[in-house]
């Protein structure tokens, strides 16, 4: 995947204005951009408004999402940047997982309680994202673990025992029960679920602006909820808990409601943005 940097020049901007606006990323299906507009004074998704720190803002679009949509930053000088991002339907594989258990298809009946009283407590810790407009993220992101076989990629439909399912909205790593993972990018942590029947034990961490990811199946939590982590901190250790046929992470994504694939977030490029807060800060 290429991603560019991409910089907009619209006629009546002068030289010193015509990077107003720079978005890095690649705008399709499921993917995470990041925008910078030092001069903004508000940033909007079609009708969304955007947070922004430091002139940073992020956005992502959902796995199904499609047609045409702008971006519009209203400048302190009054005047405005519009950029239209097109987005064309995205194909995703098709996953076939035959001989798999009954339980990993379909909960059984005494579970029905269960999942739905945890999947309120995740929904709680979920309505906490998206109240802040720093950037925890500013110093990019990593793969939360080191090495490992990729064994089920975002967005992929699954088809268990020949039953459709959702499809699935994270990143599947393999790797040995006890390798360490590590936080994508620095956040709060807003839920360390212990023992989930779906998610077994997980850390889910806030990023700022909406952003938030989350890490299942752990053999172990090494943060609790409301530790400020940082980018690369350690915050648990591969397991296989929950509904889960083998060690592995499952790394997920969303940017407010909206699921993102893992992998664009490793392809948006920081320096130039960075680059640009400290120089302007050192004017200052």
């Amino acid at each position: 995947m290429i991603v560019l940097i991409v910089c907009l020049f619209f006629a009546g901007l002068n030289q010193s204005s015509a990077q107003e606006l720079i978005l890095s990323g690649e705008a399709k299906p499921g993917n995470l951009m990041l925008g910078y507009a030092p001069n903004s004074e508000s940033v909007y998704l079609d009708t969304i408004k955007l947070g922004v720190d430091k002139g940073v803002f992020l956005f992502g679009f959902d796995r199904d999402e499609t047609g045409t949509h702008y971006i519009k930053v209203k400048l302190k000088n009054g005047k405005s940047i519009l950029k239209k991002i097109d987005l064309r339907e995205r194909k995703y594989k098709i996953q076939r997982i035959n001989k798999i258990k009954k339980k990993f298809v379909t909960p059984p009946e005494s579970a029905l309680k269960r999942i739905e009283q945890e999947r309120k407590v995740l929904k709680s810790a979920r309505e906490k994202i998206g109240k802040t407009d720093t950037a925890y993220y500013l110093e990019g992101f990593i793969r939360p673990v080191k090495g490992g076989r990729v064994t089920s990629v975002f967005g992929s439909q699954r088809i268990l025992n020949g039953v459709p399912k959702n499809p699935h909205n994270g990143l599947d790593i393999a790797l040995p029960k006890g390798t360490p993972v590590y936080a994508t990018t620095g956040g709060i942590v807003r839920l360390a679920g212990k023992n989930f029947y779906y998610n077994g034990n997980f850390v889910l961490i806030d990023h700022g602006q909406g952003l938030s990811s989350i890490y299942l199946h752990l053999s172990k939590i090494l943060v609790k909820e409301g530790d400020r982590v940082k980018k690369g901190g350690k915050i648990g250790e591969i397991g296989t808990t929950g509904r889960s046929t083998g060690p592995h992470l499952h790394w997920g994504v969303q940017w407010f409601g909206k699921r993102i694939d893992p992998v664009s977030l490793l392809n948006l490029k920081f320096a130039p943005v960075l680059k640009n807060i400290n120089r302007l800060s050192q004017t200052n």
